[in-house]
């Protein structure tokens, strides 16, 4: 009978169109979001030029406006923005390739009033028009426009590209513009850039836009030389511009230059001769792991292996990264991977981040390991850190219960001693967890069994009333 009531598919299909029909009509006579989906779906029956002139009457309403859109009515208009987008992508387009790039054009235009009017912290309006800039291109290559024409289009839009909208148009419209609007479109960009003043030093937004844009345009025509002639000198010398550089090589066979181009942006402190030299002096290497990344596919690919693997190592010795280790271990001979996986465990035991060496351990996965790191040095357990520790817990809790009990208390201790109230729950809910282990473990070994931590709770944090309200809770529904 339940089963009946139930809000499905089927069900409201049993009900029937001229019932369904009139639910809808009284639905959108209340919510004009309703009703603007149902005319656009009802235009559509009449074919792409209807719904595309539906279409236009919203993008032009949208346009005019001026009203400032709060944050009350943000999520409603970010839907029927999107959904102006979907329709022109994937019902106009379909049959009227040519009315769904106008619309699309016009679409873009309205990016700029509209960002100015709504509350865009979240980002969500920037990615409807970053999505809807790449789909302009898709949408082109259907529509087979002028490419001069095209090419104008584009210049206009990438050189007006105030808030990113456009940041995805190029790789998509490039095979639209074909080589005769792609040669006209760089001729454009390269005459503004060379008439545009200069600067004396000054960051110049507008030519570094078009810089890029060029060099999206090298790298659609796999112009290797061409990007890195748009590449300043000053630039080529940082890590990040080093890799980027030297990946474009490596992946057109010219990984002796590819060397070179990473030692000129070599992240050392000072500069060095050879790249024998870069372990000595390295830092901040989170800001610099592309740079590694490409360095050892160059050592791969120029015929020095043995230095690859070796920084493999390294950095995971330094950094306990999973992805070095297992690019590591998968080129060593069978049981060579598996003495050293066992050393890489070990190593882990012993990291100076204690929570770091719980990450990786936890992920390999390695748990046997990751129990013995949590009670060898349980004094060392971050209880802050809960985005790692609770579903470490979940992990261990079965195979591993006293270790998973030590991460929760250190949650709970966290939470008590630093009095962060909006966590109360939270630690309510591992003391209980805390409390349904206890008769899985039967040996505290000297850490003190679940009483005796709940007494040291009671003792020390007895005022806590907010606390013990919550375990009253969890108490209670058990």
């Amino acid at each position: 009978m339940a089963a009946s009531k139930t809000v499905t598919t089927k069900n409201l299909i049993a009900l029937g169109a001229e019932c369904l029909a009139d639910i809808l009509f009284a639905l959108a006579e209340e919510d004009r979001d309703i009703k603007r989906r149902l005319r656009l779906e009802i235009a559509e029956q009449d074919g792409g030029d209807e719904l595309a002139a539906e279409i236009g009457k919203r993008l032009t309403s949208i346009k005019n406006a001026s009203s400032i859109i709060d944050w009350q009515k943000r999520k409603a208009f970010e839907k029927d923005l999107d959904l102006q987008r979907q329709m022109i992508t994937e019902r106009v387009a379909k049959t009227r390739p040519d009315l769904a790039l106008e619309l699309m054009w016009r679409f873009m235009a309205l990016a700029e009033p509209v960002i100015n009017r709504v509350d865009d912290s979240n980002g969500v309006v920037g990615e409807i028009f970053r999505q809807a800039g790449h789909e302009l291109g898709e949408i082109a290559i259907k529509a087979k426009p002028e490419p001069l024409l095209l090419a104008e289009q584009t210049f206009d839009a990438v050189t007006n590209n105030h808030y990113g909208e456009y940041d995805r148009l190029i790789p998509a419209i490039m095979p639209a513009l074909a080589k005769e609007g792609i040669d006209h479109l760089k001729a454009k960009l390269h005459d503004t850039i060379d008439r545009r003043p200069r600067r004396n030093g000054e960051y110049d937004h507008r030519a570094a836009a078009i810089v890029r844009t060029l060099q999206e345009i090298a790298d659609g025509e796999d112009d290797v030389d061409a990007f890195i002639a748009l590449t300043p000198l000053k630039a080529r010398q940082t890590p990040r511009v080093a890799a980027g550089i030297a990946r474009r090589l490596l992946t057109a066979g010219r990984a002796q230059e590819a060397m070179i181009a990473l030692q000129k942006g070599t992240p050392n402190e000072g500069a060095v001769a050879t790249h024998d030299l870069w372990i000595d002096g390295y830092h901040s290497y989170f800001g610099h792991s592309e740079w590694e990344d490409v360095y050892i596919d160059v050592l791969d690919a120029t015929g020095e292996p043995e230095k690859a693997q070796q920084i493999r190592w390294d950095s995971f010795e330094k950094h306990l990264l999973r992805d070095r280790l297992r690019d590591y271990l998968k080129r060593l001979t069978d049981f060579d991977d598996v003495i050293a996986e066992e050393r890489a465990l070990t190593h882990a035991l012993t990291f100076p981040n204690m929570v770091s060496a719980l990450d990786f351990l936890i992920e390999w996965p390695a748990h046997e390991q990751a129990a013995k790191l949590i009670l060898r040095r349980h004094t060392e357990i971050d209880g802050n850190a809960y985005y790692l520790l609770d579903p470490a817990a979940r992990a261990l809790e079965g195979a591993y219960p006293l270790a998973a009990v030590l991460l929760r208390r250190a949650m709970i201790s966290d939470t008590l001693d630093r009095a962060k109230s909006t966590r109360y729950r939270h630690a309510a809910r591992h003391l209980a967890e805390c409390q349904s282990l206890h008769s899985a473990i039967p040996d505290y070994v000297n850490l003190g069994d679940h009483a005796a931590f709940l007494a040291s709770l009671q003792d020390k944090h007895r005022r806590k009333e907010g606390f013990w309200g919550r375990v009253r809770e969890f108490s209670t529904k058990r």
